[in-house]
């Protein structure tokens, strides 16, 4: 099963977006996704995630005159996560991270399989994957990525958000329980918003 890589750059002051136009390229593996923030991160810093059939190659921008730092990560695969964003769809990716004990990672992957039944046709979202980093043992952190049509459209599927319910939203209650099931396992969680163009 490929393992992805997940690597977050630090552009020198200004020089993103000329670093974003050198990353699409990536020599032994296969593109997921390149983004700068909308919402959370530095507007410095640049994401680029990459599928793999084996072990990761070293970065080699990482030496770029442009580059400040990058940190990488290599996750492996719990469920969806083999299928690259399609860039023509527009809308918004979120990158959110679960902080949580090693031992509820499957349960919490089964809570969150069984929400998307009908979070998905509810809210028009794809939740592209989870992968757990295979380096963060205890606790474990897991990546979730998610497509949305807009920011509207991730704003109206917070469970919490009582306003966003309607008749479009017909199974909110039940993966709005299930989420809130989920957050309850957690030690932290966090989400940044980034634009889906590559």
């Amino acid at each position: 099963m490929p393992l992805l890589r997940f690597e977050e750059f630090t552009a020198q002051p200004r020089r993103a977006a000329a670093l974003r136009a050198k990353l699409g390229a990536v020599p032994g593996g296969r593109l997921f996704g390149l983004w700068q923030a909308q919402i959370g991160p530095s507007m410095n810093r640049v994401t680029r995630v990459s599928l793999w059939d084996g072990e990761p190659t070293a970065t080699p921008e990482a030496g770029d005159p442009d580059v400040a730092s990058v940190t990488t990560r290599v996750l492996t695969i719990l469920t969806r996560g083999q299928t690259p964003v399609d860039p023509a769809r527009g809308g918004i990716v979120t990158h959110r991270w679960f902080i949580l004990p090693s031992a509820d990672v499957a349960e919490m992957v089964a809570i969150t399989t069984e929400a998307w039944t009908g979070f998905e046709g509810d809210t028009g979202s794809e939740p592209l994957g989870l992968w757990l980093d295979r380096e963060q043992r205890e606790p474990a952190h897991v990546l979730l990525m998610t497509w949305y049509p807009s920011l509207t459209h991730w704003e109206r599927s917070r469970f919490w958000n009582s306003a966003a319910a309607g008749p479009e939203q017909q199974q909110r209650a039940k993966w709005g329980a299930l989420f809130a099931r989920r957050r309850q396992m957690l030690f932290d969680s966090w989400v940044t918003v980034h634009g889906a163009e590559a």
